[in-house]
């Protein structure tokens, strides 16, 4: 058993990894909660840009040709943008959103396609280094920070590489938020893009109505559908970092928990060896004082 002082040091320094821990899980809350207030005010955009397309779509300019719903007969070469954190505490957040892209990129390969790999968050580059996975580009994630200024500059640089035909796919691996509580990773088709398969129907109302388009609907879709894209970036940005702080909140407070756990047993144990000594010390002395007589 270890002695008084061992127990004592040990006591110390699992309380102050509880404050750290403590500190974290009120940090993480905090983000989260602006992470989420953005996303809400995000949403009601969200769902307006989806249902003007819906709109064009209905009235019967399905037709239109644009180079973002251009479809390769064979496509042979796909681009996956995967959004990670830059940094761990945060349970298995990390790991899930790296399973689900590998998993997806050996389907990919499997089917004969080049799958290559555009990673966000300094977390998921450092995996895929030590294991020796190339990767088509890397960057930081700006996490909370993120706005639709970067979201605009990454949906043109991705607009470009589908339009000059050096990807022929781009979809987009992250976190998705399905309630407050509950995310799971998601990976979507970004480009080209399939109104049907992206706008949720039961979300919006019914277009049913004729509508004059000023200026044309080819015009319109030009403007519109860069949009959609920048939009579509925007939102899964957000999510992923609220879920990010999610899981680090849920991480730190169970590690608190843990803590809290370890310093009861900790003091049980140390007031044990106090009363150990003590009756030894007592033993000792009555013994000492019985050998006197």
């Amino acid at each position: 058993m270890a002695n008084q002082r061992d127990i004592k040091r040990r006591i110390k320094s699992v309380g102050n990894t509880k404050k750290i821990t403590s500190t974290m899980e009120m940090v993480a809350t905090s983000k989260m909660k602006k992470v989420q207030e953005r996303l809400n005010q995000s949403k009601p955009y969200e769902v307006k840009v989806n249902e003007i397309i819906k709109n064009l779509m209905a009235a019967g300019f399905s037709t239109i040709h644009h180079p973002l719903f251009r479809e390769v007969a064979q496509p042979s070469r796909c681009l996956i943008l995967q959004i990670t954190g830059n940094r761990g505490l945060c349970g298995s957040f990390n790991t899930r959103v790296i399973d689900k892209t590998l998993d997806f990129k050996e389907q990919l390969e499997s089917e004969g396609k080049e799958a290559l790999l555009y990673v966000i968050g300094k977390k998921a580059t450092s995996f895929y280094n030590f294991i020796k996975i190339p990767m088509y580009k890397m960057g930081l994630n700006s996490e909370d920070k993120f706005n639709f200024d970067d979201a605009a500059k990454l949906g043109e640089e991705l607009t470009k590489l589908f339009i000059s035909g050096e990807v022929h796919e781009v979809y987009i691996s992250y976190t998705k938020v399905f309630s407050s509580a509950s995310q799971k990773p998601e990976i979507v088709k970004l480009l080209p893009i399939a109104p049907d398969m992206e706008i949720d129907h039961d979300v919006l109302p019914a277009a049913n109505m004729d509508y004059i388009f000023e200026p044309n609907p080819a015009d319109i879709f030009s403007y519109i559908l860069p949009l959609y894209l920048k939009v579509k970036l925007f939102t899964c940005f957000l999510e992923s970092s609220y879920s990010e702080q999610f899981a680090r909140r849920v991480a730190m407070k169970n590690a608190t928990d843990a803590a809290k756990e370890m310093i009861k047993e900790l003091t049980v144990s140390y007031n044990r060896a106090r009363q150990d000594k003590i009756t030894t010390e007592i033993s000792e002395i009555v013994g000492g004082a019985a050998a006197l007589e």
